[in-house]
């Protein structure tokens, strides 16, 4: 396991151990362009999924934290749909700083040495609202993001033309 990988899953396993270690609250940014995004964890045990716009994992700051060890943000932020996701939580919504290369890291721990990270990027565009699905558990993790839009009063769900591989540079600085 890469050092960047280890240093995060053992967050993550700090963070359940301890019960009193939750992230810190995500602060959406207050000037310049923003986007949102709906963060859906479809995993049992403890999930945190980062973000960063300047480099690697070494970087990222968390936007949404799921535990069964400590309490949860069931935070939204006034997206498509959210009336279906009320108290539900599994869903988190954030607003992201837009036009910018975005890095997104999600990890997960299960039972005893079950971890897994997974990472994935795109440029969240201005006034933009996207979902994205968490999930982690035995068979590995997957991160799945689309973009949201309503057409017709029906909420759509796009693909996400320039979605690739998260940067996992770790900065040593």
């Amino acid at each position: 396991m890469k050092k960047s990988a280890l240093r995060f899953a053992s967050l993550i396993v700090i963070s359940a151990l301890t019960g009193c270690a939750a992230p810190k609250p995500y602060i959406s940014p207050t000037s310049g362009d923003t986007a949102k995004i709906r963060v859906i964890n479809n995993s049992m045990g403890t999930s945190d999924v980062s973000a960063t716009t300047t480099c690697g994992v070494s970087s990222a700051k968390s936007i949404a934290s799921f535990s069964t060890f400590y309490k949860v943000d069931k935070s939204r932020a006034d997206m498509y749909g959210s009336q279906e996701y009320e108290n539900k939580s599994n869903v988190i919504e954030r607003v992201v700083e837009a036009e910018k290369d975005t890095n997104f890291f999600a990890g997960y721990q299960g039972a005893s040495t079950n971890i897994c990270i997974v990472g994935t990027a795109f440029t969240p565009r201005k006034n933009q609202q996207y979902e994205m699905r968490f999930l982690g558990g035995i068979g590995g993790c997957s991160l799945t993001v689309v973009k949201l839009s309503v057409v017709d009063g029906q909420i759509v769900k796009e693909k996400i033309n320039d979605l690739h591989p998260a940067k996992k540079h770790v900065n040593n600085s």
